[in-house]
């Protein structure tokens, strides 16, 4: 029975061992930006700045940069371009984002425009980064020494394709040899976001994978060993919250209709009054896409009802006007009807965003019902209808 126990715990604490044993993790980073419902609808970037941009602050201003956790030491000679310093930046890509409990897509489009390192290695005297000639698909940007380092900043001429840049200590011999410590790597980059005014709101997520290595997306040529890892994953993450709500003037709980002018032509030996209406006016803001419909107390068909106390009924028709920033169906809002119920609601897109502009419901009882309603003269017709505004779609 010992023997038993002990060969037991043995087994149990080297399953644990095995358990516990430290697993490489991938490269991954995060790009972020969120919109609150402001005014100049746009997204705001939420990304953590690049460590580079401690150094080069005035560069940075109000462009958008992150940092790579990519590193890698590299073996610099005078042979092949490869074997000088040497990057090459992946291509400009189109992401797709999506909502996290709709699905509904938006694609993105990103590219790198700039990338910038802190490295170490050789005197900056001979740094191949900082007295160096710089050649291909990069322009310099920044640099600068603050031995043992060497930051520098370069820009990418044609962030969409890229071509491989390449830089090289401007006295170097056939004989030159460095080996250079790459850290701190960040890129600065461009990333069109669509306007979010025609996004539903919630949270979207999409990623992008790059490989890493020679003849992949992110190419540092040859020489280079300690490599952090072959594949980078980049997160987007984009989050949409709208500004939404209604202005009613007092009493609008309340609709009385009545003729144009009143009743006073028909009690005087007037005509049958054409319709019996009412407008309430309301202001509207809204950042996004909303649903309209109507619930009603009295049903007829897909209208609502008024009624009197001994049961007669008309329909009341309602319409719904809105600022122009507001569309259905790719068209200006004006008198149109709602529809009874959730599944039948209409959905509205913003093509600006709206802010405190006037519209209107619209209610109405046609003639031929208010030549019937004038039969029951003296009886009081009412009925509740409600309109919902709904922004969670």
């Amino acid at each position: 029975m010992t023997r038993f126990k002990q060969f037991w715990s043995t087994y149990w604490l080297a399953g644990m061992l095995v358990l516990n044993m430290p697993v490489a993790e991938a490269l991954e980073v995060t790009i972020s930006a969120q919109y609150l419902g402001g005014a100049s609808a746009q997204f705001e970037n939420t990304t953590p700045p690049a460590a580079f941009c401690d150094r080069f602050g005035n560069y940075c201003g109000n462009r958008e940069v992150i940092d790579l956790p990519i590193t890698y030491v590299k073996e610099v000679i005078e042979a092949d371009i490869r074997d000088q310093y040497y990057i090459k930046m992946p291509s400009g890509r189109k992401v797709d984002v999506f909502n996290d409990q709709t699905g509904e897509s938006h694609t993105l489009d990103f590219e790198f425009t700039a990338v910038g390192q802190r490295t170490s290695g050789p005197s900056w005297t001979q740094s191949p980064l900082y007295n160096s000639d710089l050649s291909g698909g990069c322009t310099r940007g920044r640099s600068a020494a603050n031995p043992p380092w060497v930051l520098f900043l370069w820009e990418v001429k044609n962030p969409r394709s890229p071509v491989a840049c390449y830089s090289r200590y401007y006295r170097a011999q056939p004989d030159y040899h460095a080996v250079v410590s790459a850290g701190e790597m960040g890129v600065l980059y461009n990333l069109t976001m669509p306007a979010p005014y025609r996004m539903k709101p919630g949270i979207y997520r999409g990623s992008a994978i790059y490989t890493i290595g020679p003849g992949g997306d992110f190419d540092f040529g040859n020489g280079v060993t300690q490599l952090s890892d072959n594949s980078l994953t980049i997160n987007f993450v984009l989050d949409v919250q709208h500004a939404f709500f209604f202005d009613f003037p007092p009493g609008s709980d309340r609709a009385v209709l009545e003729p144009r002018g009143g009743w006073q032509n028909w009690l005087t030996g007037g005509a049958v009054p054409q319709r019996l209406y009412r407008d309430l006016p309301f202001k509207l803001s809204s950042t996004g896409p909303f649903k309209v419909y109507k619930l009603c107390q009295y049903d007829m068909g897909m209208l609502c009802g008024l009624r009197t106390d001994d049961g007669d009924q008309v329909p009341v028709q309602l319409a719904l006007s809105l600022p122009a920033g507001i569309q259905y169906q790719g068209r200006p809002v004006e008198r149109l009807p709602l529809p009874t119920g959730r599944v039948q609601a209409l959905q509205f897109d913003a093509v600006t965003t709206t802010l405190n502009r006037p519209g209107q419901l619209h209610f109405e009882v046609g003639k031929d019902d208010v030549r019937g309603m004038l039969a029951h003269a003296g009886s009081t017709y009412t009925g509740q209808v409600t309109v919902v505004f709904d922004a969670e779609l």
